[in-house]
């Protein structure tokens, strides 16, 4: 299967599928953060776009027509993917099965969002930063983050 279709004829919001690198820096962040930016200009999409290791702030810029909030939704998902080590996509359709997933673990909702946008940056199976975007659709955000991760080489890797 192609890299080029993975988005269309994966479901990437299954948990068993994650997209990793064998390495990734700072300045690997910063490329996926242009790389993101780059996409949403070209598509025209109104988002705000972070990219994060650990806990420092590698990538963040706010496209014409956003405002504060956007980048609130962007940290509430960071927040979800830095708790639960998942996609906030994946997360949202697991919420189809378990409605009550965020109230059995006291989730405060100004500071998560369990909404897609926000996907875990992994080498192999560590968890070394996340990446999002908001001001789409959920799909849509997710789709944005997956594209990206593709293009500057992100791998797919079944658990």
């Amino acid at each position: 299967m192609s890299q080029e279709n993975l988005t269309t004829s994966l479901d990437f919001a299954n948990p068993q599928i994650r997209l990793s690198f064998d390495k990734f820096d700072m300045a690997d962040a910063l490329k996926l953060g242009l790389t993101i930016l780059e996409l949403a200009q070209a598509r025209n999409h109104v988002v705000s776009i972070g990219v994060d290791m650990g806990e420092q702030i590698i990538f963040r810029a706010a496209l014409l027509g956003t405002n504060a909030d956007y980048q609130t939704w962007v940290d509430r998902k960071f927040n979800a993917v830095r708790r639960f080590a998942k996609s906030s996509y994946a997360l949202e359709v697991g919420l189809q099965s378990n409605p009550e997933f965020a109230n059995e673990r006291a989730l405060d909702p100004t500071r998560f969002a369990l909404v897609g946008g926000a996907v875990p940056i992994l080498i192999g199976n560590a968890l070394v930063g996340v990446v999002g975007v908001a001001g789409l659709q959920s799909c849509q955000d997710h789709a944005l983050v997956v594209d990206a991760l593709l293009q500057v080489g992100a791998e797919v890797v079944e658990q």
